[in-house]
């Protein structure tokens, strides 16, 4: 791995087999779910960036987080759309704080947890 592309925390999910568990597609694993909006907001505390996704662009398991000094970065969206549908909701707002952490150029050393954080609104329409 090049010191300087860190890995987020979508190629450590990407990266790691499971044993219990199967990777499956979105119209797999919520085959419930007519429609998503996903919208996010980043911070790093001076400067926004936002991000929307829909079901025919679900970003997957994790939204990696844009601060490049930062390890295994980002948040968890899956989990968030699991909690939904088990409790049918078709509105949630929720904030995190990024699950990275910013390091040595090789990794080796834990500067700091990353400071981004991130406020996330989903929409879920239901068949």
């Amino acid at each position: 791995m090049n010191a300087r592309v860190r890995k987020k925390a979508s190629d450590v999910f990407r990266e790691t087999e499971f044993l219990l568990a199967e990777k499956v597609p979105f119209s797999k694993a919520f085959p419930q779910i007519k429609d998503i909006v996903i919208e996010i907001t980043e911070s790093n505390g001076f400067q926004k960036s936002e991000r929307r996704y829909q079901k025919s662009n679900f970003p997957g398991e994790y939204v990696d987080c844009s601060n490049t000094l930062c390890y295994n970065g980002g948040i968890q969206i899956g989990s968030m759309v699991r909690d939904m549908v088990l409790a049918n909701k078709t509105v949630s707002k929720i904030s995190r704080s990024c699950q990275g952490y910013e390091g040595s150029p090789k990794g080796r050393r834990r500067y700091r947890p990353c400071i981004h954080f991130f406020w996330v609104e989903i929409t879920i329409e239901y068949y």
